[in-house]
């Protein structure tokens, strides 16, 4: 069959129209025949003849003969199923030409001419590797935002953060597993209602009606209650803003409950200032709440005093009737002189057998001596441990704010020398310091 039959039949002119049609496509056309055994090219167009670089078509030129035999079973597949079917065919390839891959796609069209008995097929072929590439780079970038997607959306899932996603009102969107937990409701229950209506404090609420807000992501820490519950949380909250095309969208807001640790830290910072033996506040904490009664009691005409105090001969007690022992007579010396002291007083223990009070808001000194006195008379009689009656004296020396120690130190050191004075006599009782100043 030769493309003469073909003039012949469809006419020159509209055949010669077609062809000048196809020559001005960057598309290859070609008209392949169907010989029995083979596809034979009757007709390419000039972008086709360019491309391949079709030998003379007169010569009967196959498609086994212009291709490997790799693209020719694949070809031949998708013109026989054009062929048999008389339906249009489409189908991806790589081609290999000149050293060079492209991926074309073809549009097979089969053409029966009944009255010459001859199965045509029109192919026409598009370089689309230059979309094949992007669409692969589209799908490679959508692969990576779905893994993104993936490991934020176990991120926020897994999270042992109580996660919210709230719009600019503060409505919650979505939530994880531990934000559930955190306000013991369900996802039903929480998405869609304002995360404010969820505690009763007004944090929330301020925080999303009140303009402007930071742009950055924000930290804040808190106590709240959540409705519903009398106990209060400390929790740690960062509002991290959410942008879509330069537009914020809402929040991400990660809370985290910190009440055990704060407790911890509390109870650290408490233990820091607390005796543990005698359960009494340290030295460091009496010097803390020294400085700070001086303070107060300054211009306002009371006295403020203070007794150092020694415990009489407590080695002998360890030495005696063991540790354990020595340990008790420690804690029971300290309630014995907490039982005459007043709530504001203080009284602390520095450390071996030596205990410290401060008492503020006195009129004069005749109070001071009689506070002394009372201390005195709770050590009169013995304490009792296990079977045995263990006596306990103690020597104290006091000294008075404002008199004439100007600071702290010297009315320690007034003290101290009163204590001194005590301990060189008898060792035992009250001595109240009344001598000159002592620089300090």
């Amino acid at each position: 069959m030769r493309i003469k039959q073909l003039f012949d039949e469809l006419g020159s002119d509209f055949l010669s129209l077609v062809m000048q049609t196809f020559d001005q496509i960057d598309d290859l056309v070609f008209v392949m025949s169907f010989n029995g055994n083979d596809y034979e090219y009757i007709y390419a167009n000039k972008a086709a003849k360019e491309t391949v670089r079709l030998p003379d078509l007169s010569n009967h030129v196959t498609m086994r003969s212009m291709v490997s035999e790799h693209a020719y079973i694949s070809l031949r597949k998708h013109y026989d199923q054009a062929r048999l079917s008389m339906e249009k065919t489409r189908f991806k390839m790589p081609i290999e030409h000149k050293g060079q891959h492209y991926i074309g796609e073809s549009l097979l069209t089969p053409i029966y001419m009944e009255k010459l008995d001859i199965h045509f097929i029109m192919a026409i072929v598009r370089d689309i590797t230059e979309h094949e590439h992007s669409l692969q780079h589209l799908k490679e970038a959508q692969r990576q935002i779905d893994e993104e997607r993936l490991r934020l959306e176990s991120l926020i899932e897994l999270n042992n953060e109580a996660i919210f996603q709230v719009d600019t009102h503060g409505h919650i969107i979505k939530c994880n597993p531990e934000a559930k937990s955190f306000l013991k409701a369900t996802a039903g229950e929480l998405e869609g209602s304002n995360l404010s209506d969820w505690f009763r404090e007004s944090f929330f609420e301020e925080w999303f009606t009140t303009e402007p807000k930071p742009k950055k992501t924000s930290r804040h820490e808190l106590w709240v209650t959540r409705v519903h519950q009398e106990e209060a949380h400390y929790i740690k909250v960062k509002f991290i803003p959410i942008f879509i095309a330069e537009q914020q969208q809402g929040w991400y807001l990660l809370v985290r409950d910190a009440t055990a640790e704060t407790n911890l830290q509390h109870e650290l910072q408490r233990m820091a200032f607390i005796d543990h033996l005698s359960g009494l506040p340290n030295r460091r904490a009496f010097d803390d709440k020294m400085d700070y009664l001086l303070q107060q009691t300054a211009g306002t005409g009371d006295l403020l005093a203070i007794f150092l105090i020694d415990g009489y001969r407590f080695k002998d007690i360890n030495d005696t009737f063991g540790h354990d022992a020595g340990d008790a007579v420690i804690q029971e010396t300290a309630k014995r002189i907490q039982r005459v002291l007043r709530d504001h007083d203080i009284v602390a223990r520095f450390g071996g057998d030596e205990f410290a009070v401060i008492i503020p808001q006195i009129k004069d000194i005749e109070t001071i001596e009689e506070v002394a006195r009372r201390i005195l008379i709770q050590f009169e009689e013995p304490f009792s441990y296990q079977d045995y009656s263990i006596p306990i004296r103690i020597g104290m020396g006091g000294a008075y704010f404002p008199g004439t120690a100007k600071n702290k130190n010297q009315l320690l050191k007034e003290a101290d020398y009163a204590l001194y004075e005590i301990k060189e006599a008898s060792g035992v009782g009250f001595q109240l310091y009344k001598k000159m100043p002592i620089d300090q």
